[in-house]
C-alpha cells in the first residue's frame, strides 16, 4: 500500500496542530463575537452571584415559620426561590458559551427579574419569622448584582438594536432583488420551425 506525499505530509502537520491548543484556552469560554469577553465575564458574574446566595437561602427554615403562625405560602416560595436562583446559575452560565443569543439572555433576565420579586416576599417573611439579620444579609447581597443587571439590560437592548438593523438591511436588499426580477424583460421565445 502507497501512501502519497500529501497524506503524509498531513499527518507531520497533525501533531503541530495538537500541540498549539493551550489547557487555559480550552478552559476559557470563547466569545461568540470578538469583543464579547466583557459579556462572557457579565455573565460569569451573575452566575457566582447566584452561587454565593444558595448557601444563605438554604438557612431559611419556613417550616418553623409556619410553626409560629405564617402562611404555608412562604414555604412554597423559598421553594420557589432556590429553584429559581439555580436556573438563574444555570442560564448565566450556558450564556458565557454564546453570549449574543437574544433569546436566551431575555429569559435569564426576566428569570432574575422573577427571582427579586419573589425574594422580596420571602425577605418579608424571614425578617417577621426567623433572623432579620440574616434578610438584611440575603438582600444585600441580592442587591449586589443591581449594576450587572442593567449592562445586562443594556447589552441585551444593543443585540436587539444589531439585529433589527441586520433585518431591515436583508429586507431591503431582498426588495431590491425582487425589484429587479420584476423589472427583467420577460425572455423572448422564438416559435420552433418545423423542418418538412
Amino acid at each position: 500500500m502507497r501512501l502519497s506525499v500529501p497524506f503524509l505530509r498531513s499527518l507531520l502537520i497533525l501533531p503541530l496542530l495538537v500541540l498549539r491548543v493551550t489547557p487555559a484556552a480550552a478552559q476559557t469560554p470563547a466569545a461568540s463575537i470578538v469583543g464579547d469577553q466583557p459579556t462572557v465575564v457579565l455573565y460569569g458574574r451573575l452566575a457566582e452571584q447566584a452561587a454565593r446566595l444558595l448557601p444563605m437561602l438554604a438557612q431559611v427554615k419556613t417550616e418553623e415559620w409556619v410553626a409560629k403562625g405564617a402562611s404555608e405560602t412562604y414555604a412554597q416560595q423559598a421553594a420557589s426561590v432556590t429553584v429559581q436562583l439555580k436556573a438563574v446559575q444555570q442560564d448565566m452560565t450556558s450564556l458565557q458559551q454564546h453570549p449574543d443569543a437574544l433569546q436566551d439572555g431575555m429569559k435569564a433576565l426576566f428569570r432574575v427579574q422573577a427571582f427579586h420579586r419573589t425574594l422580596d416576599s420571602v425577605l418579608t417573611g424571614l425578617r417577621r419569622y426567623q433572623n432579620p439579620a440574616l434578610a438584611d444579609l440575603i438582600m444585600s447581597i441580592a442587591a449586589e448584582d443591581a449594576p450587572d443587571l442593567q449592562k445586562l439590560e443594556d447589552h441585551l437592548l444593543e443585540v436587539a438594536v444589531q439585529k433589527d438593523t441586520e433585518y431591515a438591511v436583508v429586507e431591503r436588499e431582498a426588495q431590491r432583488c425582487r425589484g429587479m426580477i420584476v423589472r427583467e424583460p420577460a425572455p423572448v421565445t422564438r416559435p420552433v420551425r418545423k423542418t418538412p
